[in-house]
């Protein structure tokens, strides 16, 4: 890992998502999405940082994810 070049990302890295706030409006749109962009990690890996972070929360998205 030493020889390889860093990857921009599409969030700030450096904030944190909490389980806080309101929730998302319909659960199953944020899954569908979440499972369509999973299906995009494999193509553009720039994607999946931001992916795998939301994923976390599928089981209860809020309205900040």
């Amino acid at each position: 890992m030493l020889d390889c070049k860093p990857c921009a990302t599409l969030v700030n890295t450096t904030e944190s998502l909490t389980n806080e706030g309101d929730l998302f409006f319909d659960p199953s749109l944020f899954r569908t999405v979440i499972g369509s962009l999973q299906y995009l990690t494999y193509t553009r890996l720039d994607t999946t940082f931001t992916v795998n972070k939301l994923s976390q929360f599928l089981s209860a998205p809020k309205q900040q994810h």
